[in-house]
């Protein structure tokens, strides 16, 4: 017995194109190819979306719509640090998000409810309204570098270890703190180097905060 078509619609759509970038990467993304994961033609999308752009849009806005949201009860550096976690964990599972938000300024329905729960956490811990920007853009910075470099650094090999190594033996006195970091220059683990940072963000905001209080 034949199954019955799932009805075509603009979440089926974007959910269709997110699972696509994830497999096969965002730039070979078209129309025709999306239409035949569907199992339509390229033309019926046009029902639900605008174009393709209009599609990159609801892609970006599927990724902040997936971040999990903190609870009300938890403190703000753990509510911070929960979100800004889960936000990185979205940008690792989708690492073309980066490329995305970079060509668009379209702000959906999905990226506002994060930006208003980021925006909360901060306004009730006490930062006044300036703070709360500069907080908001170092936090951003914070997370896109990161997934950037996740997304773009090359995976470190033996062969990397061994030449920079072969290197060292011969110059390696001329450099000793390159020679001292050797083992930790070859690798890095991005999670970890992710949430040593957001720390480091977090304390000093904690210490701005109890500035602004005894000024």
């Amino acid at each position: 017995m034949e199954q019955p078509r799932i009805p075509l619609n603009r979440q089926r759509i974007i959910e269709a194109a997110v699972e696509f970038a994830d497999a096969n990467g965002v730039e070979a993304l078209s129309m025709r190819k999306l239409g035949a994961e569907l199992g339509v033609e390229a033309m019926s999308l046009y029902n639900h979306v605008r174009n393709k752009e209009d599609i990159h849009v609801g892609m970006i806005d599927y990724v902040f719509s997936s971040v999990p949201l903190p609870a009300a009860e938890l403190e703000w550096q753990d509510a911070l640090r929960e979100l800004a976690t889960s936000l990185m964990d979205q940008f690792t599972s989708h690492s073309w998000t980066l490329s995305l938000k970079s060509t668009s300024n379209h702000m959906g329905t999905g990226m506002l409810v994060f930006m208003e729960r980021l925006l909360s956490i901060l306004h009730d811990a006490g930062f006044d309204d300036e703070d709360t920007h500069h907080a908001l853009q170092m936090l951003g910075s914070h997370a896109f570098g990161y997934a950037f470099q996740q997304a773009t650094a090359p995976d470190a090999t033996q062969h990397d270890h061994d030449n920079l190594q072969a290197m060292l033996a011969e110059v390696g006195d001329q450099f000793p703190h390159v020679t001292r970091m050797a083992p930790y220059l070859v690798s890095c683990d991005f999670t970890t180097e992710y949430a040593f940072g957001l720390d480091i963000i977090i304390e000093g905001l904690k210490a701005r905060l109890a500035e602004s209080r005894s000024g």
